[in-house]
């Protein structure tokens, strides 16, 4: 099975029309350039902040790095990480040339992972160092593995022995046109989880991506000066389509955490004056045994933003899905 497989026919005028995720970045990094996208908040080491225009420039040195390795329009590749903003440069850039991600989730046993790997027909990796000796072990045909720097910032207890640097992936060139790719060709690749048979492969399109990206900001009511908080696996649809594609559809701001911790949620969000998240029960009861600052309500913008916070959240830990 591969990305490249027949596309869907185009209707005449939608939504998607001429349009494709490689647009609405550029769209946002040249409306909102200064404003930040995205804000690494890591439990250990430094943290990180990109503007709009700042994480453009560096998917950019991606993908033109993906490309000179070979990568181009319909190529998969896995992208078995856990949060950390590499994963999010590693999507954007392979959107950019046209190649399609297949996010994994990082709890797959070794044999998930192979199936996910040779199921998509991925041709490359980029992974992080505890999860690149599997990797490496299961998917050994692929043409190369990249991994990180770190564990989601903490540095890796032992460093694997081969494989290049994600770092090595940025070309110093990286005046890159982003490839033709329609609307309605793939854009990633998400496995179900594999509850009652085999994990299916959905393929999303660059309209379905626009679309969540619209629809769910519409219905958290986001604006361009709001600060999602995002600790849900980026692995999943609902961190990576309903957290952030929302936010880029709006200009607005992703603060991204390795994942959910209750102990460190209200410093982040706080510290960030965060009054979105999206959540599921396990979170939002793991909270529930946590007072909630006495200085929430005024560092999130008052006693309404506060309020909205709180229902938003719980309304999420109803109704959040995952593939």
């Amino acid at each position: 099975m591969t990305a490249s497989g027949g596309a869907i026919p185009s209707p005449a005028t939608t939504l998607a029309s001429g349009r494709n995720i490689p647009w609405l970045l550029d769209r946002r990094a040249a409306e909102r350039a200064d404003h930040d996208f995205l804000v690494w908040e890591p439990p250990d080491g430094p943290g990180g902040r990109w503007t709009y225009a700042g994480f453009r420039a560096v998917v950019r040195e991606v993908a033109a790095g993906l490309r000179r390795r070979g990568i181009g329009p319909g190529d998969t590749l896995v992208l078995h990480l856990e949060n950390c903003p590499e994963f999010l440069l590693a999507w954007f850039a392979c959107t950019y040339i046209g190649a399609v991600p297949v996010c994994t989730n990082t709890r797959s046993a070794g044999a998930e992972l192979q199936y996910f790997g040779e199921h998509s027909g991925a041709v490359a990796a980029i992974t992080q160092p505890k999860f690149a000796s599997m990797v490496g072990s299961v998917l050994p045909d692929l043409r190369w593995i990249a991994v990180t720097d770190t564990d989601t910032g903490t540095v890796a207890a032992e460093l694997p022995g081969s494989g290049e640097t994600f770092d090595s992936l940025r070309a110093d060139d990286a005046d890159v046109t982003p490839a033709a790719v329609g609307p309605y060709e793939a854009v990633w690749i998400q496995y179900t989880s594999g509850t009652t048979s085999r994990p299916k492969a959905v393929v999303l399109t660059h309209a379905n991506a626009l679309w969540t990206g619209k629809v769910c900001a519409a219905h958290e009511g986001l604006t361009p000066d709001d600060v999602h908080l995002v600790h849900l696996p980026l692995f999943h649809i609902n961190a990576l389509a309903y957290s952030t594609l929302s936010t880029l559809w709006m200009g607005a701001t992703a603060v991204l955490m390795p994942g959910f911790s209750a102990s460190r949620f209200w410093a982040v969000a706080l510290r960030n004056r965060c009054p979105w998240t999206s959540m599921i029960p396990f979170t939002v009861r793991a909270l529930w045994s946590r007072d909630v600052p006495p200085d929430h309500a005024s560092d999130t913008g008052g006693t309404a933003s506060a309020r909205r916070s709180t229902t938003s959240t719980s309304a999420c830990g109803r109704s959040a899905g995952t593939a």
